[in-house]
């Protein structure tokens, strides 16, 4: 069955489901903002969101915390439902994809024979979102994977699915910083991952470290601090400075000191003492 732009009642064609009167075509069919994953508390659902210009087919996948080679879902999107412009869109209930703890997109495209192979697609590859908020390296991640033919299912980054925390929002009081102002730069890992930073090894070269020493920021006078990249990047790769970051909306899992620092619980706390040290 095929999506029917004019009808109030299209049937669309990932499952058949016909649209219920009073819901939007968005809470069917998903929408194009915002771009990645979005959980929405009122709908108990995912939304899911991927900009892609030259994309023939897309799919999305879902990946289980104990097996992430193979998908609990997969959900192919049709480009007369689920596109809108350049983007790829989908909703999902939550509970359709119970269980679910990752999750990544495969996409089909023009391929390497027109003579455009660094824009080629190559519909084996899972992939990464780009907008994904937190990024999950399997224990088989090989980065070398997707650039060798065949499937890196099992050795690909996905993106991790992450609910908005139910934490207090920042301060509304804001930093005020005039011609004295002291800003402190900073690499989150060297800040702090020598032993004369005084912290414990767990909590050394973290974020969790940079907030442990934000007493120590205070007494120096320091009014701001400026992050070097906090993104992000390949832990196979060269760069130790974050400056060819693999995702932009993620921060770098190696200066977590714990799965939930991911939220940047240290961050906001940095913040608060920050705005009151002015």
């Amino acid at each position: 069955m095929r999506c029917d732009a004019g009808s109030q009642l299209a049937e669309p064609l990932t499952g058949g489901k016909r649209i219920e009167p009073g819901l939007s075509w968005e809470a069917v069919e998903g929408s194009p903002l915002p771009l990645g994953s979005s959980y929405l508390e009122d709908e108990q659902a995912w939304n899911f969101a991927l900009y892609s210009e030259r994309a023939a087919r897309v799919a999305l996948l879902i990946y289980g915390a104990q097996d992430v080679t193979h998908p609990l879902l997969t959900r192919e999107l049709d480009y007369l439902c689920n596109k809108s412009g350049h983007v790829w869109h989908c909703r999902i209930a939550a509970d359709e994809m119970e269980g679910g703890a990752y999750y990544a997109f495969q996409v089909s495209g023009p391929g390497a024979e027109g003579g455009d192979q660094p824009r080629a697609f190559d519909p084996e590859k899972i992939l990464l979102d780009p907008y994904a908020r937190g990024v999950f390296f399997p224990s088989g991640f090989d980065r070398r994977a997707a650039t060798e033919q065949g499937s890196n299912a099992g050795k690909a980054p996905l993106g991790v699915l992450m609910a908005p925390p139910r934490t207090p929002s920042l301060t509304s009081e804001r930093p005020r910083h005039d011609w004295d102002a002291v800003v402190y730069e900073l690499h989150v890992r060297g800040f702090t991952m020598s032993p004369t930073s005084g912290l414990d090894a767990r909590t050394r070269g973290t974020f969790a470290g940079v907030a442990a020493r934000i007493p120590y920021l205070k007494e120096l006078g320091v009014t701001a601090v400026e992050l070097m990249p906090v993104f992000q990047y390949d832990p196979q790769g060269t760069d130790r400075w974050g400056y060819t970051p693999l995702s932009f909306f993620a921060p770098h899992t190696g200066y977590a000191r714990r799965c939930d620092a991911l939220r940047c619980t240290a961050c906001r706390r940095r913040h608060r003492a920050c705005a009151r040290c002015t």
